[in-house]
């Protein structure tokens, strides 16, 4: 696959503090941050290419990596935290802090050897839809598999159907992301910048387990949970931001 170019949202002054969305819905996720934070830093929303083109309804393309990614502050959700891992392992010196929202570094868990067989279930599924059509199902299963709607429950009567529907071949694309068999667990040491933690008492245990483990493992880590699932720097945006704009402050 050709290189491109980041779509980006660019907003604001000061010191950049750069927003990078989970697998889903793309940068629309951060909109409402970056409108709230922009009279007091400059806030650069990114659209990574496999959210730009999933959701226009596009299917993986099985050339493509993940690897599109002066110092900035940056802050990742799901798999945005993830590429956001692998970015401040390799270029640590570029990274002035980090913010990372229950991050789907499912390595850290298979490299431990923790809830591995659930592990397997997530990465298999997606790996299944790679490069092809995603179907309503499908997008079912995976809102399921990631907490975002009850094992249950309609997940088609959520509030966020509609939006998540639009966008559901987005996850053809996440193959790539998943996996990291050349990762070692000491390589988190690389990451030196201050990183924030974030969890919510409703998420998965998959994705709880990933923040502690982080939180034990990151040179300089702070952590911290609210109310809600794996959404819940959305769903808490008053309170996350407060811990953001401390964070940044730091």
């Amino acid at each position: 696959m050709e290189p491109r170019v980041l779509q980006v949202d660019d907003r604001g002054a000061g010191e950049p503090l750069v927003l990078v969305p989970g697998g889903l819905t793309g940068w629309l996720s951060w909109a409402p941050h970056q409108e709230r934070l922009e009279s007091r830093h400059r806030v650069i929303r990114v659209q990574p290419i496999h959210n730009e083109l999933g959701a226009r309804g596009v299917p993986g393309d099985p050339g493509y990596t993940a690897r599109d990614l002066e110092r900035p502050s940056l802050a990742g959700w799901s798999g945005g935290g993830l590429a956001l891992i692998e970015f401040a392992i390799e270029y640590p010196e570029r990274v002035r802090t980090l913010t990372l929202v229950e991050p789907a570094a499912y390595w850290v868990l298979r490299h431990l050897g923790e809830r591995v067989d659930e592990v397997d279930a997530s990465n298999g599924f997606l790996q299944e839809l790679f490069g092809r059509e995603v179907s309503e199902d499908d997008l079912v299963t995976f809102l399921r598999l990631g907490g975002l709607a009850e094992p249950d429950g309609d997940a088609r009567s959520h509030a966020n159907w509609e939006r998540w529907s639009t966008h559901r071949a987005t996850l053809s694309w996440l193959n790539p992301l998943l996996d990291r068999p050349e990762r070692a667990i000491d390589d988190l040491s690389r990451i030196t910048a201050p990183t924030l933690l974030t969890k919510g008492t409703q998420s998965t245990p998959v994705d709880r387990r990933i923040v502690d483990l982080l939180g034990e493992r990151l040179p300089d880590a702070q952590m911290r949970e609210f109310e809600g699932d794996h959404a819940h720097h959305i769903e808490q945006i008053d309170g996350f931001l407060d811990a953001l704009e401390g964070h940044l402050a730091r």
